[in-house]
């Protein structure tokens, strides 16, 4: 239930694999303060912190790899942590790259928590496509995980 005090702000998070932000960053968070949604930079050692925080509930988590240096940093120190992150399902990991996609194995948990994008996008609509898809994952967390209740039939009124 939403109180009317409760804070709704809308926040996604940008893995930074240099020490700078680049222009691909600042687009794309101009993109989503149009559309009501924070964009926040945060270190790789972070992400691990942020999944495992109980009061945020599920975590849309963006990384780009244009070049060369950022793709292998992202190989050598974000790839790693994603099997366990990915295998907790309270965080989402959108791969925007040039180069090819992480070969995560056959495991389900693992594809359904991991976007690969090839670039160039068309960033309008992957914003409003990745807002839809956070309130999607909300409403779907917030929903009952019981069935419904057995009717003898005959006797329900």
């Amino acid at each position: 239930m939403n109180n009317p005090g409760e804070n709704n702000e809308l926040f996604f998070f940008w893995i930074l694999l240099d020490e700078r932000l680049d222009e691909v960053y600042y687009n794309t968070a101009a993109m989503f303060a149009s559309r009501g949604v924070k964009l926040l930079p945060i270190k790789i050692d972070q992400v691990s912190r942020l999944a495992a925080l109980s009061e945020v509930g599920h975590v849309t988590v963006l990384c780009s790899t244009r070049t060369s240096a950022q793709y292998g940093v992202f190989n050598k120190r974000v790839a790693p942590l994603l099997s366990m992150l990915l295998r907790q399902e309270r965080l989402s990991l959108f791969h925007f790259s040039s180069f090819q996609k992480l070969d995560l194995g056959s495991k389900s948990y693992r594809q359904k928590n991991y976007f690969f994008l090839k670039y160039p996008l068309n960033l309008e609509t992957l914003c409003d496509k990745l807002k839809r898809f956070h309130e999607l994952r909300l409403n779907r967390a917030r929903v009952w995980p019981g069935g419904r209740r057995a009717k003898v039939p005959g006797l329900a009124v």
